[in-house]
């Protein structure tokens, strides 16, 4: 091995990996390792040509080795580190009548200097003998292997704690306290999270704005819709998990980790209680991935294979990262002065983001015509931040790399207000297609819930973080333990007692936040938004 080590420079190609590996590695609670596929070979293509260029001046293979990884470190210097300083700085800079800090004057540039940078290296590296480029190159294999198994390891010891915990916590789930009774007609069961949905009262007595005329519609389609619906809780693990599992989370887990609390909701009490009777399980792609339920019986997403991600048109969500800890961030800064398509493929994780909300919306009505009883459910990130949607359902342009915890647009309240209300407009808009297409194409009256995980996290001093849109449909029927503050965790023992002859008791409608620094829940005592 270590004459393979000695003799083989693997380094310059593990070095160039690297930045990708330790992205990833950094961020796999988040995104999938495909998903640094093109940027792993786009490094990987740059090593190989400063490899080539290097053995061709210096016709030996291991000092070749040496200059590329002098021509990929220069690189990596000038592309995470120096060159968006380099832009701002020279933005005012003239030379000969020449606007210095433009693209077109400073890439050309940068390309001189490293090129001159990987021909100064292979003058000094071509002086060295063979003992010493041994030594150098069993070193630089070493260090190289050393930078790829840290991150390599520790997205492997995630995969494995993921596995490890997964099998614990199913054998620790709570066991389903009630059987459901299956009428003659099974009705198809679906819940449409609409994230960040508030209740038409918060909304109107927050923003001033509402859009009762959704509610109206739905309530004439035979809906009920709360008022005043609430959330248990201001975050969506803690909400859905509660809500999945009929009951607040202490009294399912004294765990409060994520990986505990995603068995929890992948294994959830009302999955596995439809499962009993004969329920198939759907479930959407989210692009979150603690709502990304991929054990179910049918997982639904519009790019599912490594070719669909190989080939997108633009920017990766995972690429707008690694532009965001680089220069390329200057791309954002300066997009007024690039081409509509180079505009277009920056854009592209908010179009990813996009086309996911609009693939459900799409898909939806079409799960009706499936054989069979079903569950679906469907984790929709609007009107959720970033806001890619306006009234009219065209594109919302975007000025900053691609962020789904908070919005990088920097919104002011007034801001987001007018962003929310536009997006949630056509939210509404195409829900009601939705409702409709399954209402037609549903041989029996479905049992269709429509409700907001949490309310705005901006607006927890009002105690709005609580405050949801929460309607159901159950076969067009009323709905006898429907009230207008239900919260989240009772919607699910509302329709199973109605529809499935359970005797569940409805649970005190109650709210609480959660302290990460001591593991404790804390209830909300304060007045509401909402009466």
């Amino acid at each position: 091995m270590a004459k393979f080590l000695k003799r083989i420079p693997l380094y310059p190609f593990l070095v160039a990996a690297y930045p990708v590996i330790f992205l990833l590695s950094e961020n796999i609670h988040e995104i999938r390792p495909i998903a640094g596929l093109r940027s792993l070979l786009f490094f990987l293509v740059i090593a190989i040509a400063a490899f080539i260029f290097g053995r061709v001046i210096t016709r030996d293979t291991r000092k070749g080795a040496l200059v590329s990884l002098a021509a990929v470190l220069a690189f990596f210097l000038f592309f995470f580190v120096l060159y968006a300083p380099l832009y701002r700085g020279l933005r005012e800079a003239r030379l000969f009548g020449l606007e210095l800090g433009r693209h077109t004057i400073l890439v050309p540039l940068v390309g001189v200097f490293l090129l001159a940078i990987t021909i100064t290296a292979a003058r000094l590296i071509a002086r060295a003998r063979g003992r010493l480029l041994s030594g150098a190159t069993l070193l630089m294999n070493l260090v190289g292997l050393v930078l790829i198994l840290i991150p390599t390891v520790s997205m492997l010891f995630y995969a494995f704690q993921q596995a490890l915990s997964g099998r614990r916590a199913a054998a620790a789930l709570p066991p389903v306290e009630q059987m459901l009774i299956a009428p003659e007609d099974r009705p198809d069961i679906y819940l449409i999270i609409l994230d960040t949905h508030i209740s038409d009262t918060a909304m109107l007595n927050l923003m001033g704005v509402a859009d009762p005329e959704f509610s109206a519609a739905l309530r004439q389609k035979g809906f009920f819709v709360a008022e005043c619906g609430r959330s248990n809780y201001p975050s969506t693990q803690y909400a859905l998990v509660s809500q999945l599992n009929l009951d607040y989370v202490p009294n399912l887990t004294g765990a409060r980790d994520l990986k505990t609390l995603f068995q929890l909701m992948e294994n959830n009490r009302v999955a596995r209680s439809l499962a009993d009777i004969g329920y198939k399980t759907y479930a959407f792609e989210t692009g979150y991935k603690f709502t990304e339920l991929k054990n179910v019986d049918t997982y639904l997403r519009p790019l599912s294979r490594a070719t669909d991600l190989f080939t997108y048109p633009g920017v990766t969500q995972f690429e707008s990262l690694l532009l965001r800890v680089s220069g390329g961030k200057i791309l954002y800064e300066t997009r007024d002065y690039l081409s509509d398509r180079m505009q277009y493929i920056l854009d592209a994780p908010y179009v990813e983001y996009r086309d996911r909300i609009l693939y459900d919306l799409q898909t939806l009505p079409q799960l009706a015509g499936q054989e069979g009883p079903k569950f679906v459910f469907a984790h929709i990130l609007a009107p959720h931040s970033p806001f890619v949607f306006d009234s009219d359902g065209s594109l919302v342009n975007r000025r900053t790399p691609f962020a789904l915890d908070s919005d990088p647009e920097g919104y002011d309240w007034y801001s987001y207000s007018d962003a929310y209300y536009n997006e949630l407009i056509y939210v509404h808009a195409r829900m009601l297609e939705v409702v409709d297409g399954i209402l037609t194409q549903s041989e029996t009256p479905p049992v269709i819930i429509i409700q907001g995980d949490h309310g705005i996290p901006r607006t927890e001093s009002r105690g709005a973080n609580y405050e949801i849109f929460n309607a159901i449909y159950i076969g067009g029927e009323d709905i006898q333990e429907a009230y207008d503050t239900i919260s989240s965790v009772n919607s699910f023992r509302v329709v199973f007692n109605q529809v499935f002859n359970t005797a569940y008791p409805l649970l005190p409608d109650e709210t609480y936040s959660y302290d990460t620094e001591k593991q404790e829940f804390h209830q909300f005592v304060s007045d509401f938004t909402c009466p």
